[in-house]
């Protein structure tokens, strides 16, 4: 995951970001940090994106402070998701839908009302085509490689269910979700 996170935000995007041994990590990499991984066949991992609650240190409120106009997202029901990336070469085409099917289920099992999201604003089509709608919490900034952008999207049923269906998903697609269930209950 790492190493597919080097290849795109250093390699492709052109990002100044810091790669130890060929792993692309930050600040953010915590251990309250949760990821959404997807495999290849092979079993190698080809997209990613990292989940983290708002009740912490997170990449919106401690770089990006000025995309959000009013109060910093801050509740234990709402987590940010940093870090969305594919490998164009082996992801499916449809996987940023699939990404985001994920993360709505992991939303819904964890209770969350929200994500909040810094990302290119190139992103916001991509995420209206897989059925969830992004809310800009302010204005934009260029970054030198790109414009950001805060978004609120919101977790629901009904969303899950539209961004599912533009995934093709018939069930769930957190293969871990049963371990997590039972993580929770020895909690």
């Amino acid at each position: 995951m790492h190493q597919l996170r080097r290849s795109v935000f250093r390699e492709r995007l052109g990002w100044d970001v810091t790669v130890v041994n060929g792993l692309e990590l930050d600040q953010f990499d915590l251990p309250d940090a949760h990821y959404l991984v997807h495999t290849a066949l092979d079993g190698r991992v080809n997209a990613c994106t990292r989940l983290l609650p708002t009740t912490g240190p997170y990449l919106l409120a401690d770089v990006f402070p000025e995309l959000v106009d009013g109060e910093m997202p801050c509740a234990h029901d709402i987590w940010e998701s940093t870090r969305f990336c594919a490998d164009q070469a082996t992801a499916p085409a449809n996987i940023a839908a699939v990404l985001m099917a994920g993360m709505l289920e992991f939303g819904q099992f964890t209770g969350l009302r929200a994500y909040v999201s810094v990302s290119d604003i190139r992103m916001e089509p991509i995420m209206r085509r897989a059925g969830w709608n992004p809310i800009r919490l302010g204005k934009t900034m260029e970054t030198g490689t790109d414009t950001a952008a805060a978004e609120w999207l919101e977790v629901s049923s009904e969303y899950l269910a539209r961004v599912r269906k533009r995934a093709g998903a018939t069930g769930s697609l957190i293969a871990n979700l049963a371990e997590l269930r039972q993580e929770r209950v020895a909690a």
